[in-house]
């Protein structure tokens, strides 16, 4: 085996294990309600793409989804999910060429599949623009699924370097023994 499929397998295997680590973290911005921290005195509450929490309300998250006619986080909720399938056919595109064969023109396929991962789940930050943030002088701050997004986001756009720039490994499954 030589240098370049050396490095070529080492790329690969980067590129699945952070896209598992980025779809673990779209996943759980999507089924978090701490996207947003809304910073008014009455409610206390925090946000997330589905989901809402109050302190008034003493509810858990996932009991209390809202339904909303807000455009900016019908937008949000929307480039999220693209986000998400977008990351997930990337890595299932990645992981099938690098274990089973080769396919022509794959790495444009992975590599538009992983723009549209990483740009959409930049859109999805549309959520700030929403009213719930830009109504009644209330402050929204950044919370912990913000990071997680932000982390996934950061983890799709390094996938998508590495695979322009490592060398593609001839897939495993197709290797002789002596190899």
């Amino acid at each position: 085996m030589g240098l370049c499929q050396a490095l070529g397998n080492i790329s690969r295997l980067l590129i699945v294990g952070a896209t598992t680590i980025a779809l673990a973290l779209s996943i759980l911005t999507a089924m978090s309600c701490e996207l947003v921290k809304v910073d008014d005195e009455a409610s206390g509450s925090t946000w997330g793409f589905f989901f809402q929490d109050s302190i008034t309300n003493g509810g858990t998250c996932q009991d209390t989804v809202f339904s909303t006619e807000d455009e900016m986080i019908l937008a949000g909720r929307t480039c999220l999910i693209v986000s998400i399938c977008a990351g997930f056919i990337a890595g299932v595109m990645v992981t099938f060429e690098w274990l089973c064969c080769e396919i022509c023109c794959a790495r444009v396929l992975e590599g538009i599949a992983f723009f549209l991962a990483w740009a959409f789940g930049g859109i999805s930050f549309l959520f700030y623009g929403s009213d719930l943030c830009t109504v009644d002088d209330k402050e929204c701050s950044f919370n912990d699924a913000s990071g997680f997004m932000t982390a996934a986001v950061i983890l799709y756009f390094g996938c998508s370097i590495v695979l322009c720039l490592a060398p593609e490994p001839d897939p495993i499954c197709r290797r002789s023994s002596k190899d």
